[in-house]
């Protein structure tokens, strides 16, 4: 069965992200939603991370960045004892166990931080921080019901704390965000715009609570106020999304296809040497097979920024979809070479060169399908989509046997990418194993969901279909 990626999560602060209407639901923007307490993972922890929210001056910097360090160097018991030192110095810090958590977190060990915030709420049970941060990790666990009560809980807490009125303001914010993430995850948008007001009259000039808002807004039919909140958010952080790239966005969430269409051609209008907003446009017609748009915009892009590498990606997903491969292999190479670590351009020129006659490019389509896979198995996890491309290289080059063992490594986790299920489908049918083939397209096919071999999916399912009428 595939696996839908869950598309929220809740806290006090957003980050704005580049337009992505391949694969998002309307409220994927909360996605990128980050606790104020919690680390985003393999950041180069810092003091500031860790105490900034809790006091101005850097009077601790220095004992807290030795404590760090002693964790980076694995030192876990040298690195909580300066931490409780620190802590029972200066009362107004957070307690150890959080801090500890935010390190655990940042080299993503999630257990090892849930075990530090639960021992937190024993020895520091007025404290509202672990459960906030405990709230957010059962929020992206899709937990919504747990993560409501550690919520409610943290708000309770926070209504008598005193200790430190910075904090205090902080866990403020980041109850009435966790809330509003609950709330929204739950589609009751009333209850998401009174958390937001709450948290907006905290700190208004927030660029992520404007986007918030202004998806709760549109959410509630108040379109022109959603677009009122989304240009304020440009104003305050000018690196946000263009405004009617947003509304286009929520429009092609409601299939409203025809509006979201001129709110693109209007962003466009709007910032026409714009690299993110071109790409942002490339990206939209992309995912509505507007393959001429797509490559004009994704041009246009290129034009702005020659070295551009999310652009020469783009442009040559463009290419590879209308099956102009040699196009495609021209752009996919040069971003490979510009970032040979990229694994997104790495994987799709792979998969543009086995479609090549030439024996050099299937030869070389194999060798870094292999490279990846053992790259990614090295570093302990496997990226979902280098297993399925290097099933698809196998069968195209007449390895049945190997690519069917590939990919049945792949179902065993039941995380199939979309893109690998019409490569199981397609060695499935050849077996002549259509019905399970035709299951494994239907579901695919079922949303409306971009991915780069859709068109042959639909290909497939409809010459599957025809055998069976036939």
């Amino acid at each position: 069965m595939l696996r839908r990626r869950f598309q929220l999560s809740s806290a006090a602060a957003v980050r704005g992200s580049r337009f992505r209407s391949r694969c998002a639901p309307a409220l994927a923007v909360v996605a990128a939603v980050v606790c104020g307490g919690v680390a985003t993972a393999q950041q180069q922890p810092t003091a500031q991370m860790l105490i900034g929210k809790a006091v101005s001056d850097d009077d601790n910097s220095e004992e807290v960045n030795n404590a760090i360090g002693r964790f980076m160097a694995s030192d876990i018991d040298g690195c909580k004892a300066i931490l409780e030192r620190v802590r029972s110095n200066n009362p107004k810090l957070p307690p150890s166990g959080v801090m500890m958590a935010m390190l655990w977190m940042n080299v993503n060990r999630l257990a090892e931080a849930r075990g530090e915030l639960e021992d937190t709420t024993n020895k520091f049970p007025a404290d509202p921080e672990p459960y906030l941060m405990l709230g957010d990790l059962a929020f992206q666990d899709r937990r919504i019901t747990e993560s409501s009560l550690l919520f409610n809980k943290a708000t309770e807490l926070t209504k008598a704390f005193m200790e430190n009125p910075k904090r205090k303001r902080d866990f403020e914010i980041r109850s009435n965000a966790g809330l509003a993430a609950v709330a929204e995850a739950r589609r009751q948008w009333e209850t998401a715009r009174k958390h937001i007001d709450a948290w907006m009259a905290l700190d208004p000039d927030n660029a992520s609570a404007r986007q918030r808002l202004g998806i709760v807004l549109f959410q509630l039919g108040e379109t022109d106020k959603a677009l009122e909140q989304f240009r304020e958010s440009k104003k305050l952080d000018p690196k946000s999304l263009q405004p009617e790239l947003w509304m286009a966005r929520l429009y092609s969430d409601a299939k409203k296809r025809d509006v979201a269409r001129k709110q693109i051609e209007a962003a466009v209008k709007a910032a026409p040497g714009d690299v993110g907003v071109l790409l942002g446009a490339a990206e939209w017609y992309l995912a509505q097979n507007d393959l001429d748009a797509a490559k004009t915009n994704a041009e246009a892009a290129l034009a702005a920024d020659e070295k551009n590498l999310a652009a020469k990606l783009l442009r040559g997903t463009v290419a590879r979809v209308a099956r102009d491969y040699r196009t495609a292999e021209r752009f996919l190479n040069e971003a490979h070479v510009q970032s040979p670590g990229n694994f997104p351009a790495s994987n799709s020129l792979a998969l543009v060169l086995i479609e090549s006659e030439e024996k050099e490019s299937r030869q070389r389509a194999l060798e870094m399908a292999e490279a990846n896979v053992a790259m990614y198995r090295d570093n302990g996890a496997i990226t979902p989509n280098a297993l399925p491309t290097l099933a698809w290289i196998y069968y195209r080059l007449g390895r049945r046997d190997d690519a069917e063992k590939v990919l049945a490594r792949v179902t065993q986790g039941n995380s199939l990418p979309t893109a690998g299920a019409y490569y199981l489908a397609k060695v499935l049918s050849d077996r002549g194993a259509n019905d399970k083939a035709r299951a494994i397209l239907e579901q695919v096919l079922g949303g409306d969901a971009f991915f780069s071999t859709r068109a042959d999916a639909v290909d497939l399912l409809d010459k599957i279909k025809s055998g069976a009428a036939k």
